[in-house]
């Protein structure tokens, strides 16, 4: 698709996952970087080199003083949230496998989660290596800690939650979670995932007491895609490993450019667990991000979704989910019409009105079967800072006349 988007009257509503448009700085500290500073950060001594790993640090200590990290080493970059999860989850597991444990390690998590957590967990579920317990949510999609902290032991080495649904946009109780979790099972590690939240509200690792967070650099940061990180407390990942072993095993390994001789990774963060040459052509281009943060963003985006939710609310047939306004949620709306396929609604949206929006499971599907939707899944509708008023007016416009033109065809054929 050649077209420039930005000169049409495309509606971009699809936030949630990547954002769009990017900061025009953005843009331009990518190409800065490519045209003066493309070196192999950590593998050189030159200009070229030095002036990428400038960027990275740069990149790591931004993303440290956002979640409020007490140490910028402690936060490693990665591809991604994804990868963030991967690295966090295989870490722990094989830490816990290798100090050895009488019985079955057990792992707690949610209905919530995105595929990232699902799937990583269950090929250990799978080989019956790990003992996986699912805590449900209730019908507005929030996990009640009280219900979590039943599902502990104390063979659990590691709880994963998600800070707000993908799919709903429903905030989690994370602190109150992780408060829960240190009476009951002390000793279990608790990994966050940030992904929908960090960059729309605030996220600080040493109020919650997160052991481990997850982030993605290009949805609510507004950073490009393939950029994200990982932070790890002193209960993870300690200060010196002379003293005490750490509780994530590396599993990535290979060139670091801070050690070469030797077959072993480094034992300090962040190069114990960075092997491989980082993308710092997108952390480029998350350090722009991150300084156009606007603090007001958020706020305009829940109004937006507000009026969402209210014109949502006053067309037949439409199905909402999550909660029933914008306390407690995220800028994402998740919906249904009775008898209309969520992907033909969204197909219709895109081919004829010009609107992008997201159906099907948004890779959620646990999520989904609570909410009785698994097979068709749901319309998910995200605004962004670039959003406008009369641009969700346009979305309910188009989906009065999708309703409509449904219901006159339905009622010919009755």
């Amino acid at each position: 698709m050649t077209t420039n988007l930005l000169h049409t009257d495309f509606i971009y509503l699809d936030n949630a996952a990547t954002s769009w448009p990017k900061p025009a700085c953005v843009t331009e500290a990518m190409v800065d970087f490519l045209n003066n500073k493309a070196g192999n950060p950590g593998r050189g001594g030159h200009i070229l080199a030095r002036a990428a790993a400038d960027t990275i640090e740069d990149a790591r200590t931004k993303i440290a003083k956002l979640i409020n990290a007490p140490c910028h080493t402690r936060v490693v970059l990665t591809h991604g949230c994804t990868d963030a999860l991967n690295m966090a989850i295989h870490g722990v597991i094989r830490a816990a496998q290798r100090a050895g444990c009488e019985e079955k390690l057990r792992v707690v998590t949610t209905v919530l989660e995105h595929n990232a957590v699902l799937r990583t967990l269950h090929c250990y579920a799978a080989d019956e290596k790990i003992e996986l317990v699912l805590v449900d949510c209730n019908e507005d999609g929030c996990i009640c800690p009280n219900v979590l902290t039943e599902a502990l032991t104390p063979c659990t080495v590691l709880v994963c939650l998600t800070h707000a649904s993908n799919a709903m946009g429903t905030i989690q109780p994370v602190k109150e979670s992780i408060a829960a979790v240190r009476k009951v099972a002390p000793e279990a590690l608790v990994l966050v995932d940030c992904a929908q939240t960090l960059g729309h509200i605030s996220v600080d690792v040493q109020e919650l007491g997160i052991d481990l967070l997850a982030i993605a650099g290009h949805k609510g940061i507004g950073g490009p895609t393939g950029t994200g990180a990982l932070y790890l407390s002193c209960r993870a990942y300690p200060d010196s490993c002379k003293n005490e072993t750490p509780r994530v095993f590396c599993e990535r390994r290979g060139g670091t450019g801070s050690k070469a001789p030797g077959l072993e990774m480094p034992d300090v963060l962040p190069d114990a667990l960075e092997a491989g040459t980082a993308n710092a052509v997108g952390f480029a281009g998350l350090v722009a991000a991150i300084d156009a943060l606007d603090p007001t963003a958020h706020e305009h985006e829940m109004m937006l979704t507000q009026q969402i939710l209210d014109g949502l609310s006053t067309i037949d047939n439409v199905i909402l989910y999550g909660m029933s306004g914008t306390e407690g949620r995220t800028p994402v709306v998740l919906f249904n019409v009775k008898s209309i396929p969520s992907r033909t609604i969204a197909d219709r949206l895109d081919r004829e009105f010009n609107i992008a929006t997201r159906a099907g499971t948004h890779c959620a599907p646990l999520a989904h079967k609570l909410l009785g939707n698994h097979d068709d899944g749901g319309i998910r509708v995200s605004p962004g800072s670039a959003t406008t008023s009369e641009d969700i007016e346009r979305f309910l416009n188009a989906m009065r006349t999708i309703v409509s033109e449904a219901c006159k065809v339905e009622s010919s054929n009755s």
